[in-house]
């Protein structure tokens, strides 16, 4: 277990890693690993995150969870977004020193939410990254009114990571698709879902929406094996 702590004074943000409780291979002969960073009250419990983590499982991944206290409201956006490229920066000298000899992983980062604000990190590390619900849109609770940045963007650097995966909701007030656009085409939206990927009222649709989620997760990420 890693546990992370970023800032001084008023509300700090923490994170704790710990490996998924239904792994199937062992940390020093795993050869795909991935890592799963939750959202502001969508922990790796939640739907998205979990079938992503056991579809991923079934395939052969060995899964790390990060468990995050963060709240964009109380807490600057850059010391959250600190805490978490340092925690993706630990997870991979983790990853190095957990490989038995001769073996090197493939590597993936699967973000919602909150956590998809550190992709541009992610990208600039070369690394693959599935966004879920990925935030192009300010929210009204947070005072910095970030977004991910974008081709286009006086504050966007481009780098030769994979094309992102992205899934969100078209009733997602946090989404833009014209953005979405213009970082990469990997895209798969979602009538009517909010940001959950879920359509309030219809569970038969939001479950059909989280089976192609899971789905799209497992094939990107066989992509980068492969």
């Amino acid at each position: 277990m890693i546990e992370t702590t970023m800032g001084q004074g008023g509300v700090t943000p923490t994170c704790v890693r710990r490996p998924w409780r239904k792994n199937r291979v062992s940390v020093a002969t795993a050869d795909k690993r991935v890592l799963l960073m939750p959202g502001t009250g969508y922990n790796c419990d939640r739907p998205l995150l979990y079938y992503a983590a056991m579809a991923l499982i079934e395939d052969g991944w060995y899964v790390d969870r990060l468990d995050v206290n963060a709240d964009l409201s109380l807490t600057a956006a850059s010391r959250i977004f600190a805490m978490l490229s340092d925690a993706v920066d630990q997870w991979l000298d983790d990853v190095r020193a957990d490989a038995a000899d001769g073996i090197q992983p493939h590597t993936l980062i699967i973000g919602k939410s909150l956590s998809t604000f550190i992709y541009p990190h992610v990208a600039q590390l070369g690394l693959p990254m599935a966004l879920l619900t990925p935030v192009f849109s300010p929210a009204d609770f947070d005072p910095a009114h970030s977004v991910i940045p974008v081709p286009g963007d006086d504050d966007w650097h481009p780098s030769n990571a994979p094309e992102p995966l992205m899934c969100a909701g078209t009733a997602d007030p946090l989404y833009n698709s014209e953005r979405a656009h213009r970082l990469g085409g990997l895209i798969h939206e979602y009538p009517g879902a909010n940001h959950s990927i879920e359509v309030p009222g219809d569970w038969r649709t939001s479950i059909r929406y989280l089976d192609d989620v899971t789905g799209n997760v497992v094939a990107y990420a066989q992509q980068i094996v492969h």
